[in-house]
C-alpha cells in the first residue's frame, strides 16, 4: 500500500520560496507476519527535493516498539532522496495501530503529516464459542476468531466420541444440537484457521444447561 503526496507550496505576498519540494510516500511494501523477528513496517520516503528534507515519525503507542532507520541520497541533479523505515517485530498489539510521517522543508510553510495505519497478520489468537443470538431453541453456537485475515476455515468435532449427524448439525461455524438428549452431553472443540495457523475453541454443553466452557488455546 503506498500513500503519496506532492508537496507543493504556497507563497504569501513579499514571500520568496527557495528548494525544490519533495515528493512523499508512505509505504508497506510487505505485509508483516506475526513471528518475524524483525520486519520494517512501514517506510516514508521523501524523493528529489533540493535541500534534503527532514523525515521523523509521530509513533504513539508505538515509541518503545520499534527503533527508525533514516538514510539520505543525493542524486547526480543536486536533488536528495530521504528514507525512514519504522523496523520492529510484528505483534498482534501492532494490528491497526495508527503513526504519522511528519516531514519538514524549506518549501513548506508547516510540517506534512502523512497518517499511515499499521497492519499485521497473524493467525487465530482468540477463539471463542458463544450462544447463537435469536436462537429460540437456544441451542444453536457460534464460533469465532481474532485473526488476520479472518479466519477462513472451521471444523468441528467431539472429544472422544463421534459426531452424531442426525442429532447435530455442522454449517461453517456453527453448531446446531437438533436434538436435546443425554447422550449429546460432553466437550466440542472448534478449529479456526487462516493461511497462519490454527486456534481452538471449546464448549461443554450438558442437556438442560447452557454452555458451561468456551475457551481458546494456540
Amino acid at each position: 500500500m503506498t500513500i503519496s503526496f506532492a508537496c507543493y507550496f504556497l507563497i504569501s505576498k513579499g514571500e520568496l520560496a527557495t528548494g525544490r519540494p519533495a515528493n512523499v510516500s508512505v509505504t508497506s511494501d510487505e505485509t508483516p507476519v506475526v513471528g518475524y523477528s524483525e520486519f520494517t513496517l512501514a517506510t516514508c520516503t521523501a524523493s528529489r527535493s533540493q535541500p534534503a528534507a527532514q523525515v521523523s515519525w509521530h509513533l504513539d503507542t508505538l515509541t518503545d516498539s520499534v527503533k527508525v532507520l533514516t538514510n539520505t541520497v543525493k542524486h547526480l541533479d543536486g536533488t536528495y532522496t530521504v528514507t525512514s523505515s519504522l523496523i520492529g517485530s510484528p505483534t498482534v498489539e501492532m494490528n491497526q495501530q495508527h503513526v504519522q510521517c511528519v516531514v519538514r522543508h524549506s518549501t513548506l510553510k508547516e510540517d506534512l503529516e502523512i497518517d499511515h495505519t499499521i497492519v499485521v497478520h497473524y493467525p487465530p489468537q482468540l477463539v471463542t464459542v458463544t450462544p447463537l443470538e435469536n436462537f429460540f431453541s437456544a441451542h444453536g453456537y457460534q464460533c469465532e476468531a481474532d485473526a488476520n485475515p479472518a479466519a477462513t476455515h472451521f471444523s468441528w468435532h467431539r472429544m472422544n466420541q463421534a459426531m452424531p449427524d442426525e442429532s447435530i448439525n455442522v454449517e461453517g461455524n456453527r453448531l446446531y444440537f437438533l436434538k436435546l438428549t443425554p447422550d449429546l452431553s460432553g466437550l466440542y472443540i472448534c478449529n479456526a484457521s487462516n493461511e497462519y495457523g490454527a486456534g481452538f475453541g471449546s464448549l461443554y454443553w450438558h442437556k438442560g444447561e447452557k454452555m458451561e466452557d468456551n475457551h481458546s488455546e494456540l
